[in-house]
């Protein structure tokens, strides 16, 4: 029985090489910017290379070139260059818009970031370079012109543009009270998961190898990215020219150090894609080869690790900071009195459990014992507190705070402290944070 012919035409290496060199004309004139010693690399340069890798990465793709031993290094290249023009194109911007995200922000933090974020791009565009090397010499581009019909660097050239008045007039509403403690409690789980994640100090993971995927990855960057992104969107949906921002100093400030991390772990994304999908060992082929002679692993390393997590933890630290300081200014203090947890009194379980409750809400709490007041952020203070209660035979004992977190405390006593019970549902956030 026969076969009816493809209805999809097929063209050789070489019918193809022509069409490549012109389609690839605009990206190699972008990166040929990089040699020169006065290139104005930006974010114009960034955003433009990585208009240009993604137009080539589509020409490619159409033609089936990832399917194409002859191609399919080429293409590998063109997507490295993709993925590096994304990150550096996000650092940029967290540079270009710094002052405006923070404001009055520690001065030897903005210094150290600043220095060590050109750093990174400096490494970036050495990267780079390998690939636009590589890039003529896998499709023999010797003896095509590299440019533009115009020098696009004169599109680059950024100067300051200069701003509107700020005149947009807010009313302050207890929905929009609401929405700022919302993104505030957001924000400091965000900051929690990190920190348990033991992400923001000395990892043990030493190479690239140890670090991707097995410690970190790109869709666990990707993930971090999107929860501040829904912070920023809820933040300027509801709270952006209120009232409450004009009148609270730590919101606006909020908002930028949502924003920083966000592009930041952005940016590392990429950077973890790229390791992933172009040169991890998981999946060994002779591209991935190829390209890991391109690029330095131990420099990735420390512009993954010693740059971006870095400061992604002190930008949360800063952040978290910020939000409890909100949650602070929207406390509404009462006094609640509650049976003690039975038979063993506030020892170190139902004390742990106390501390995680109000470190979820992140506003001061204190347990009043025999006219003394103990912190209910640490466990050892409420034990201290536990044993002067036991000594006066005490079987409840009055509680200080924020209504909303005296309101989990009484449910938590409700179920004796979870001495004989399970954690209640309303308090499932428990279940976690005692597990971590």
């Amino acid at each position: 029985m026969g076969y009816a012919p493809s209805l999809t035409p097929i063209i050789s290496e070489n019918e193809f090489l022509p069409l490549v060199k012109e389609k690839s004309r605009d990206i190699i004139s972008v990166l040929s910017v990089l040699k020169r010693n006065d290139s104005p690399v930006n974010r114009l340069f960034y955003f433009t290379l990585l208009q240009e890798a993604e137009k080539l990465e589509e020409f490619l793709d159409d033609h089936g070139a990832r399917g194409n031993l002859s191609w399919l290094y080429f293409v590998e290249l063109v997507a490295c260059v993709r993925n590096f023009a994304m990150a550096g194109f996000h650092l940029f911007h967290i540079l270009d818009r710094y002052p405006e995200y923070l404001g009055a922000e520690n001065d030897f933090l903005r210094k150290s970031f600043t220095r060590k974020t050109h750093e990174t791009l400096d490494y970036f565009a050495s990267v780079l370079i390998n690939f636009y090397e590589e890039l003529l010499k896998e499709a023999g581009f010797e003896g095509i012109e590299a440019e533009f019909s115009e020098d696009p660097t004169k599109k680059w050239s950024m100067t300051v543009t200069p701003q509107l008045p700020y005149t947009i007039e807010g009313s302050a509403t207890s929905a929009e009270e609401e929405r700022l403690i919302s993104v505030a409690q957001s924000y400091r789980r965000i900051f929690k998961n990190f920190r348990q994640n033991k992400l923001q100090g000395k990892l043990k993971a030493t190479t690239m190898t140890e670090l991707v995927p097995c410690v970190i990855n790109e869709t666990m960057m990707a993930q971090v990215e999107s929860l501040l992104h829904n912070i920023q969107s809820e933040y300027d949906s509801y709270i952006r020219g209120g009232d409450i921002e004009k009148e609270n100093p730590h919101t606006r400030q909020l908002r930028g150090l949502t924003a920083i991390p966000m592009h930041l772990f952005e940016s590392l994304q990429w950077l973890t894609h790229f390791y992933e999908r172009h040169e991890s060992s998981l999946r060994q082929s002779e591209a991935k080869d190829r390209i890991s002679e391109l690029v330095d692993d131990a420099k990735l390393y420390e512009c993954i690790v010693g740059y971006g997590l870095k400061f992604c933890g002190r930008f949360l630290v800063e952040g978290n900071t910020a939000a409890e300081r909100i949650l602070s200014s929207f406390v509404n203090p009462v006094a609640m009195k509650l049976p003690l947890p039975q038979p063993q009194g506030m020892h170190a379980r139902p004390s742990t459990y106390v501390s995680l409750i109000v470190q979820e809400h992140g506003t001061d709490v204190f347990m009043v014992a025999e006219g003394e007041r103990y912190d209910c952020r640490s466990v050892l203070s409420m034990m201290e507190a536990g044993g002067a209660l036991a000594d006066s035979g005490a079987t409840h004992v009055v509680f200080e705070g924020d209504d909303r977190v005296l309101a989990d405390i009484a449910i938590l006593s409700e179920h004796n402290y979870c001495e004989d019970q399970e954690v209640p549902r309303e308090l499932r956030y428990l279940r976690i944070s005692r597990n971590l």
